[in-house]
């Protein structure tokens, strides 16, 4: 449905908007976007959870892996899948037959990682990046948080983020009586945490659901100067991830549009910049993971 759609984008950046705030972006009446949205929670369809920033959980390193397989997918991914390092994990079809995004907390840590997966029964061949600087994502680069987000969060703080990783609408009022604050504490707590970009409350959607939007990964080689093109892509309102990276590509990009054709434009429009020699594209199948844990 393109209401669910519309509903999904606008809660992806803050899961915790008033249904009044939603209500006004997708000018529509208040009562039919709250029912909206307690269906989709109620179903499954999509949940609200807190994602908490990756340098929290000493992650520092990423790195993404082109991986081609014999036999069927299903044993890999379950085995990737095992792997607390596997921040991101699809089934693909295009270039490779699954990509897993790979996060660790120091180079030693990376390669242990890598070639562990190498060593994982089906897997044929492996392709790996290590992302340099991420341009664009549902957090902030490590270089771009404020500085209240420099220490560790407190005991209360810790316990503010376990809730909302079961339910990132939980109204403030109950937050405080399960975490023992008041309404007003835990709003400025939470607050907090959300404008110093080490917490996000995000908006994640079932695999199965038509209201997911189509997702497809794309990596460029250049040919030049990279910052006008890092520019470009950090404009473009389809490209949810970007980062620059070392090894087989020189940018890493995942995408995302409700149609094959606006998908098909989007590759068009990478083809087009300056300084982008070439485009390698992949559809994402089925997204396995897409959190860090």
């Amino acid at each position: 449905m393109e209401f669910d759609g519309a509903l999904i984008d606008a809660l992806r950046d803050n899961g915790r908007l008033p249904v009044t705030e939603l209500a006004r972006r997708l000018q529509l009446p208040r009562q039919r976007v709250q029912e909206r949205m307690h269906s989709l929670l109620e179903s499954g369809t999509i949940r609200i959870v807190a994602n908490v920033h990756p340098s929290l959980l000493g992650i520092h390193l990423f790195c993404d892996v082109l991986i081609w397989i014999d036999g069927p997918s299903a044993p890999v991914l379950a085995q990737l899948r095992s792997f607390r390092e596997t921040t991101f994990i699809a089934a693909v079809a295009g270039n490779c037959d699954i990509v897993v995004e790979v996060g660790a907390k120091d180079r030693a840590h990376l390669e242990q990682t890598l070639a562990r997966i190498r060593s994982t029964p089906g897997v044929r061949q492996t392709v790996s990046s290590q992302l340099v600087h991420i341009f664009k994502s549902r957090f902030e680069p490590d270089d771009s948080l404020t500085q209240s987000a420099l220490h560790q969060p407190d005991r209360l703080d810790t316990r503010i983020i376990e809730t909302l990783g079961k339910d990132g609408r939980m109204p403030y009022r109950e937050l405080g009586q399960e975490v023992g604050l008041s309404i007003g504490a835990v709003r400025a707590r939470l607050g907090k945490l959300m404008e110093s970009g080490m917490l996000r409350i995000a908006c994640e959607v079932k695999e199965s659901s038509t209201a997911r939007r189509m997702q497809m990964g794309a990596s460029l080689r250049l040919s030049g100067e990279s910052q006008p093109v890092i520019e470009a892509l950090s404009a473009m309102p389809a490209v949810e991830f970007g980062a620059t990276s070392v090894g087989n590509f020189d940018v890493v990009l995942t995408l995302s549009g409700t149609t094959l054709q606006t998908l098909h434009r989007t590759l068009d429009e990478l083809r087009s910049l300056d300084h982008v020699s070439n485009v390698t594209s992949w559809m994402h199948l089925d997204v396995v993971r897409e959190s860090y844990e």
